[in-house]
């Protein structure tokens, strides 16, 4: 009866016979006499994380792709950003007239106090209150997939990536 339970709990095995270069099987071979490890385990567990897509290459390679995509996301909003500024900038001129005299002081009074309260607005703002970005409607800055893809992605969640990533 313990023979019986033994085979029960042991998965059943399958023997492959696949073909690999001298060079290779001579590596396996090495490494196997090195560590003490039987070389189907060896080839098991190589086989087990290509298959499943948890090799290191592969970790790394999902991460790239998610950097690059933060970058290119980063960069939108960099141009964004310089857009709205220029915007400004050129509303800001067609406003304001061109003045001599007493009316010039009072100007640059109010200009200074104006400019005091617009680095503190900037400054609560970087802050992490509130971003310009957050302002504009979700369609300006991504569709619908990449927002998806937005939503998925955090530091700690590693899942599978869509087949395009690689």
């Amino acid at each position: 009866m313990h023979a019986s339970m033994s085979k029960m709990l042991r998965p059943q095995r399958v023997r492959l016979h696949p073909y690999v270069e001298e060079a290779v099987a001579k590596r396996l071979s090495a490494h196997c006499a090195s560590t003490g490890i039987p070389a189907s385990s060896v080839i098991e567990a190589a086989l087990r994380q290509y298959l499943d897509g948890t090799s290191d290459k592969t970790l790394i390679l999902r991460l790239l792709n998610r950097l690059a995509r933060a970058e290119v996301r980063t960069q939108r909003d960099l141009e964004v950003l310089s857009e709205a500024f220029g915007v400004w900038v050129r509303v800001w001129f067609a406003q304001v007239p061109a003045m001599d005299g007493a009316a010039k002081e009072l100007a640059r009074r109010t200009a200074e106090s104006r400019y005091a309260r617009f680095v503190e607005q900037v400054a609560e703002r970087f802050s992490g209150r509130e971003r310009f970005l957050d302002d504009l409607p979700r369609e300006v800055l991504a569709d619908e997939v990449e927002l998806e893809k937005i939503s998925v992605e955090s530091p700690e969640a590693r899942g599978p990536t869509d087949p395009a990533d690689g």
